[in-house]
């Protein structure tokens, strides 16, 4: 069962979107714009993009709710994601129009009636077998772009759904679940884009953020943030990351880790997106190992121990 009350700052956040939706008046379907991301921090009647608004700071223009007065909220409704398939809930809902749109564990997505919890759709991905979630089998939420909503699954694909009817529209592989690519983050949009990362770092993938058409799921181009890698630009490749061994020793860049598992923020001011990096792939005994030796690297693909003895 997955309440949403006020006892600790994040489900005091979640809280807020929730009283605040539920209070505003509706808007009668109207579909989400960029303007309307942009704008997501100065409109608490909804809240339509991860971390309300396109930099993500998480903060709330609401008054009403404060130090003062958050002792008086008491619980309106609680949802159950059901059953088997509880486990980890990391996701921040998307609220628009009335409707609380979440995602849950396994690579499922809901929309719920903000005001009442009455659930009005619900979707499940068809996970394969062999899926490699390093951390739990979580979601962190959804993106919403005028009649759709994305999400990434386990097996790594991003999903576009009819925010109205639960139905798919358009779904995209982001990676080789076998390889280790998974996604857990929220996708974000920009100007009509959806702009993605990926997760697996710690099964020698090489990390990437790419961007694809919002309508379509066609994508534009890629960028992987490990140096020898090509990136590309509407089907053709476009430029190195980085200069090839640079930092990264021999054949390590081709793992290379650096996962963009957390999502993104993006300075519309500058135009630039921002994505912070897991960890090198090198570490792992799998992708590095030769007989008895292992290579421990930094962040910045630097030589820093060696361990002996290293397991199969």
């Amino acid at each position: 069962m997955n309440t949403f009350f006020a006892r600790n700052g994040w489900r005091v956040a979640t809280c807020t979107l929730m009283v605040s939706a539920a209070l505003a008046a509706p808007l009668a379907g109207a579909a989400v714009s960029d303007q309307d991301i942009l704008n997501d921090a100065k409109t608490p009647g909804d809240v339509v993009s991860y971390g309300m608004g396109p930099q993500g700071q998480r903060f709330s223009p609401l008054t009403k709710l404060n130090t003062n007065t958050v002792k008086k909220l008491v619980p309106a409704w609680s949802f159950s994601f059901g059953g088997e398939k509880q486990r980890g809930q990391e996701a921040q809902p998307i609220i628009h129009d009335g409707v609380m749109y979440v995602t849950a564990s396994y690579s499922r997505a809901y929309a719920v009636d903000a005001r009442t919890g009455q659930k009005l759709w619900e979707y499940n991905a068809r996970l394969p077998d062999g899926i490699m979630p390093c951390c739990d089998v979580i979601n962190r939420g959804m993106a919403i772009y005028g009649d759709l909503v994305y999400f990434g699954t386990l097996d790594a694909r991003l999903v576009a759904l009819d925010r109205k009817t639960g139905k798919v529209v358009w779904t995209k592989t982001l990676g080789d679940y076998k390889a280790g690519y998974s996604y857990t983050a929220a996708p974000m949009i920009v100007k009509g884009k959806v702009i993605t990362g990926v997760s697996g770092g710690e099964f020698g993938i090489v990390g990437k953020v790419e961007a694809r058409d919002a309508k379509t799921g066609e994508l534009v181009w890629s960028r992987p943030v490990i140096e020898g890698h090509m990136g590309t630009l509407n089907g053709k490749e476009s430029t190195m990351t980085g200069t090839l061994n640079a930092t990264w020793e021999g054949d390590q860049w081709k793992q290379g880790g650096g996962a963009t598992w957390l999502g993104g923020t993006y300075n519309a001011k500058t135009g630039l997106a921002y994505f912070g990096t897991g960890n090198p792939a090198t570490w792992n005994s799998a992708t590095i190992c030769s007989k008895d030796r292992a290579a421990a690297l930094n962040l910045s693909g630097r030589s820093t121990a060696h361990c002996l003895n290293s397991p199969r």
